[in-house]
């Protein structure tokens, strides 16, 4: 039986899954400068940068150990982590920009880069640099030419991948002093340990943007697939015969088959004591009596012409040729059915057995040209579109069954999680299972692939 997990609703919690920007962080060495897994509030307007100036950005700014900008944002397929010195007008403010190719965690080593500033009544401004310094980092020199409130966008062209960027509005000062003094210190987390992008480019790393979703208490369950009962069916002889092909081909086990469709055809019966030689004597009586009734209407007709007979002599000459002839057409049925009913491929007197439902032949009880009896199984058909998740849940946990917020399971050869919402739940079972001591709980689970089996 397959380990199912079922899963209740809970309020109030929720799971951070995913990794940092930039590997576990920056602090504490020359390249990255501080941590900022996810950019927020650092007095601007746009919540993607972080600030604050802790003496770990020298390696980018050139020499700049005041107030500076971290930013890091995920885009369809490349993530940007950059960081630079605190705008200031008429200085040159060093970009760090490391671009990632999210599908590999691979640096991007070609291309083109510029930042370009916007906003506030001002012109717009761009700095570009046509290559990166080292592989994945570019580093274009901005040098601001008005203050104020000003858009920064970073846009990448490069074979490896093209990017736009909207980093936010950044204050554009008049003067470092200004910017030093609008910077807010941050405090660092002990204990963190910095990994950095440098480090992770050289390795089999993957990083993933870190989302919010709920976190579910959970109890572990048993569970099996099973048919729902209108989805499989029994299929019977509608009378003793002998068991026919319905189209071209016998029907095999997992052959596909619609509603309708003609499965098979069952023949006639030979009668009960039947034999070929008393079936031939009775076509020999009937014969005889035939030429008998024959003659004696041949012999009295003329009589009957001449006047010599009267015309009710007539009339009963030809009622006992009649009657001889019907007896000798039955007797020759019976022969003929007999000998139909020992040939496999005879499609006299058949009768045919359409499917009740679409789906696949699960059995074949039958064989071509065998004997069945009426109402004997010959096929079961099952259609595996709409299956049912039957699980088990011990009696330990069945109060907890009313606040069910769906199931999920997984399967060995299959690589994804099956999850099943709360309203797939068909039904809680009214007792307990006295001998497992579980409660029955059923799911309804779509198959559309028929990529699952009953039994699982």
């Amino acid at each position: 039986m397959t380990r199912t997990t079922m899963v209740f609703a809970v309020s109030s919690m929720a799971l951070l899954l995913g990794s940092w920007s930039c590997g576990f962080g920056h602090e504490d060495h020359d390249e990255h400068g501080d941590h900022h897994e996810d950019g927020h509030d650092d007095g601007h307007d746009d919540g993607h940068h972080g600030g604050g100036d802790d003496g770990h950005h020298d390696g980018h700014h050139g020499g700049h150990d005041g107030a500076a900008e971290v930013v890091t944002i995920w885009g369809p397929t490349t993530q940007l982590f950059v960081e630079f010195p605190a705008l200031v007008q008429g200085e040159d403010s060093p970009f760090a920009a490391h671009l990632t190719r999210i599908s590999d965690h691979l640096a991007i080593d070609q291309g083109t880069v510029v930042v370009e500033l916007s906003g506030s009544g001002a012109p717009k401004e761009s700095f570009q640099v046509g290559k990166p310094a080292v592989a994945g980092i570019f580093r274009p020199i901005v040098r601001p030419a008005n203050t104020g409130k000003r858009r920064v966008t970073l846009r990448l062209a490069s074979a490896a991948a093209t990017a736009d960027f909207d980093m936010g509005e950044f204050t554009v000062f008049a003067s470092r002093k200004d910017a030093d003094a609008a910077a807010q210190e941050e405090e660092e987390s002990p204990g963190e340990i910095s990994f950095l992008l440098e480090q992770q480019w050289k390795i089999p790393f993957l990083v993933r943007e870190a989302q919010q979703r709920p976190l579910r208490p959970n109890i572990p369950v048993f569970g099996a697939l099973s048919v729902p009962n209108d989805a499989e069916a029994l299929i019977t002889a509608p009378r003793a015969g002998r068991l026919i092909a319905g189209g071209s081909q016998f029907l095999a086990p997992g052959d596909t088959v619609a509603r309708a469709d003609t499965l098979f055809r069952v023949g006639a019966a030979a009668p009960e004591g039947a034999d070929v030689p008393a079936l031939d004597l009775a076509v020999q009586r009937a014969t005889i009596e035939v030429n008998s009734a024959q003659r004696e209407l041949d012999r009295v007709l003329p009589l009957f012409e001449n006047g010599v007979v009267s015309e009710k002599r007539i009339d009963a000459a030809r009622a006992v040729l009649q009657t001889a002839q019907a007896e000798l057409r039955s007797a020759r049925r019976r022969r003929g059915n007999l000998g139909a009913s020992q040939r496999v491929g005879a499609a006299r007197d058949t009768v045919e057995v359409p499917s009740p439902i679409s789906g696949r032949v699960a059995e074949v009880f039958g064989a071509p040209g065998g004997w069945v009896q009426q109402d004997q199984p010959i096929a079961r058909i099952v259609n595996r579109e709409h299956l049912w998740l039957d699980l088990a849940v011990p009696e330990a946990y069945v109060g907890r069954v009313k606040s069910i917020s769906g199931v999920w399971f997984k399967l060995d050869s299959y690589d994804r999680v099956f999850d099943l919402p709360a309203s797939s739940l068909v039904s809680v079972g009214t007792e307990l299972n006295r001998t497992s001591r579980s409660l029955p709980v059923r799911f309804a689970l779509d198959n559309p692939a028929a990529d699952l089996f009953p039994g699982m």
